[in-house]
């Protein structure tokens, strides 16, 4: 028998064995039909083949008659699973067939509970004797860590009902906080609804409990069938490091919230690069899974993930100029093993490990103080060290000029209600976002559904407060604040050097590749050629029936342009931009974005408040032409409520031609602003919000340009 651990692996041995050797021999593995197994093993029998090759396979309830030969070419993830199969390959029921022999290729390699159980040099009885007795001592150990364990109230030993903590094994996951003021003897939240518990362990700072969720099951209508689930929290606080880590099946961030305001006086999450310290004191990385957040917003991609064998090999020096870190998933070698090692920009690390409670502890442990400890260099040495790590936020920029949604908002906008009213009213990306007011140590925002506004504060610790509650976002079944859905999914913020903000990190760019141009303004006579009100943005009944509005002005300059195919409208609440044409020529179609902003200054370039909203809307609107698609979908969702006029051109021709694979769209993006003036001197804080919106657009991959339409 040929044995190894995957199906790649046992076609290569299939090839090589094949070719060098004149046996004949039959792969196995589990993505074979059960007759054609069944079928090799009965030519086995009748000695119509030589042996086999498989993969993890034929070891239990299945005897090796004829086979006693094993070529190891991969040893079994435990002692356990290995005497089995020694074992079953050394039973005798066979006749004139000799003794089992075990080959091991480069058994050097071949560790097995950091045993080298087939090294030639191996005396099996003694290490199985050892490895037996240190399975007893380990044993010995955890039965009596578990009854450290005891009950806050009466200072019983562990015994839950016949539930026992000696049983419990935890997918290795944690939550970490940086904290002050543990206290271990306090109470969990209403919300985890614990049952069993708490239990202490006094010595490492060890609170566990087990909490019982009730709910309807989908299927069932009212309240006379319940799914009944139990779920388990534990809580340690390692002191040397002041790190809290709290394990949760119920990953909420709401969850993870409660616990540690219920103990602890004050929190904080860890930074990335903080984070980042878990791979150290590794070697021979294999990255299966990272993530790579896009500065640039790269027209829509915010977020890329990347997963396979081994991912470092896509990036490049290039992607260090354009990324920065996100999280990360691999296998490593540490002093003694392989693990793998996960963390993200959440203050969450993971490994795809099973551990006893007190072997769970120990993993903490033994990260926390590598999280901690600020000498600690990290090298992966594969191109993953090409991206630069964010670190951690302590004031906010004085120079944010823009807000948006993360990738994860965008790659799955939540529907949103307003409080008292059970009637959708659009997806998250319909609301409105604009900076009120910006201090070193908060953002002032103000969030805009329909007629209802909000104030929202966020602080350095990525903490959104409100005190309005206005607006709410549907997570599941339930419909929660727009301060907890941000807290779990926090906005992203610009600054005019390159600077993005997410959450607690900050990412920098190249602040010397931004650079002004007053060649990007495209001079207009508003008020002598065309008598335009530059004061008033838009007509309505209302306020502004009879002015001519700066909007009125662009839709009679733009529709004096025939070469445009198509002209749409689409300016309120949630819009793509203000005006949209497209122009067809023998390749592509150009789409340009127009977004217009009425001039409120009393004099021409002296209020970067002029530029602010208008640059910010301008940046957020590239993610619209990533692809035809989205950009279809988006112009279907706005018709639906009777946006997205078109007054050149017909919506179903559009759709056909911007479905037909024969030409792909190029964007450019315009801002309409009177107040901006080519000749009249500029401050310096209105040339960086203009130079920044224009290299954030012009690094986005699909859009061209900016062009700034302003005065002479």
């Amino acid at each position: 028998m040929v044995r190894t651990n995957s199906k790649k692996n046992a076609l290569e041995l299939e090839r090589l064995y094949r070719e060098i050797t004149t046996l004949k021999l039959k792969r196995i593995d589990s993505s074979m039909s059960n007759s054609t197994i069944k079928k090799s093993i009965t030519d086995l029998k009748e000695r119509k083949l030589d042996g086999i090759i498989c993969v993890d396979m034929l070891g239990e309830g299945f005897d090796f008659p004829n086979l006693k030969i094993a070529a190891i070419h991969a040893p079994h993830k435990s002692l356990a699973n290995t005497l089995q199969f020694i074992g079953r390959f050394a039973r005798t029921n066979a006749k004139n067939i000799g003794v089992a022999k075990f080959i091991a290729m480069n058994d050097s390699e071949l560790i097995i509970e950091n045993q080298a159980l087939y090294t030639s040099d191996s005396v099996w009885q003694d290490m199985i004797i050892d490895m037996s007795e240190g399975k007893i001592k380990e044993e010995e150990s955890i039965k009596e860590y578990i009854g450290e364990y005891q009950n806050y109230n009466d200072k019983k030993t562990v015994g839950l009902n016949g539930l026992s903590l000696h049983g419990i094994r935890l997918n290795c996951h944690a939550k970490i906080y940086k904290v002050v003021g543990f206290n271990k003897t306090a109470e969990f939240p209403e919300a985890c609804k614990i049952e069993y518990g708490p239990y202490l362990n006094e010595k490492d700072n060890t609170v566990i409990a087990i909490g019982k969720n009730t709910m309807s099951p989908k299927w069932f209508i009212g309240d006379n069938v319940k799914d009944v689930e139990n779920l388990l929290y534990l809580i340690h606080f390692q002191k040397e490091t002041n790190l809290l880590f709290i394990y949760s099946q119920v990953k909420s961030e709401i969850v993870y919230e409660g616990i540690v305001n219920s103990f602890c006086t004050f929190y904080e999450k860890i930074p990335k690069h903080e984070m980042n310290r878990v791979l150290g004191n590794l070697r021979d990385f294999e990255i299966f899974n990272s993530g790579m957040q896009n500065r640039y917003n790269d027209s829509g991609e915010s977020y890329r993930i990347s997963a396979g064998i081994d991912v470092s090999q896509s990036i490049d020096p290039s992607s260090g100029k354009l990324y920065s870190a996100g999280h990360v998933f691999c296998k490593a070698i540490t002093e003694e093993s392989a693990i793998t090692i996960g963390y993200s920009s959440g203050s969450k690390m993971w490994s795809s490990a099973y551990a006893s409670l007190r072997d769970y502890i120990k993993w903490c442990d033994y990260n926390g103080l590598k999280i901690s400890n600020n000498k600690l260099v990290v090298k992966t040495n594969t191109n993953y060290d090409y991206l630069p790590i964010p670190s951690r936020l302590h004031t906010y920029a004085s120079n944010i000029f823009m807000t948006d949604f993360s990738w994860k908002t965008y790659s799955n906008p939540p529907a949103v209600f307003l409080a008292g009213n059970n009637e959708i009213q659009g997806t998250l990306l319909d609301l409105s976002l604009k900076i009120k007011a910006l201090k070193k140590d908060k953002i002032h925002l103000l969030v805009s559904l329909r007629d209802a506004d909000e104030e929202v504060i966020c602080d350095v610790n990525a903490k959104y407060t409100s005190n309005g509650n206005k607006i709410l976002v549907s997570e599941g079944h339930k419909q929660i604040p727009i301060t907890e859905y941000l807290d779990n999914n926090p906005l992203v913020f610009r600054t005019t050097d390159d600077i993005m903000i997410q959450g607690i990190e900050v990412s920098e760019g190249d602040p010397n590749a931004i650079a002004f141009s007053k060649e990007n303004i495209v001079p207009i006579d508003w008020v002598e050629e065309y008598s335009t009100d530059i004061r008033v943005e838009v007509n309505d009944p209302r306020y502004h029936p009879h002015e001519k509005s700066i909007q009125t002005t662009l839709g009679e300059i733009l529709d004096s342009n025939s070469a445009y195919k198509y002209i749409i409208y689409d300016h309120s609440r949630g819009e793509i931009a203000d005006y949209i044409t497209v122009y067809e020529n023998k390749t592509s179609y150009d789409i340009t974005f127009f977004h217009v902003k009425k001039m409120s200054a009393t004099n021409y370039n002296s209020d970067v408040n002029d530029i602010y909203e208008v640059a910010g809307q301008a940046v957020k609107s590239i993610i619209w032409l990533k692809t035809k698609a989205i950009l279809l979908r988006k112009i279907e969702d706005r018709r639906k409520s009777n946006h997205c006029i078109f007054l050149r051109g017909d919506y179903e021709q559009f759709k056909k031609e911007l479905r037909s694979i024969e030409k792909q769209i190029t964007g450019k993006i315009v801002i309409v602003q009177p107040s901006i003036s080519k000749e009249t001197y500029m401050p310096d804080k209105i040339q960086e919000v203009l130079a920044a919106s224009r290299y954030y657009i012009s690094n986005s991959g699909k859009v061209k340009s900016l062009q700034v339409w302003g005065s002479k």
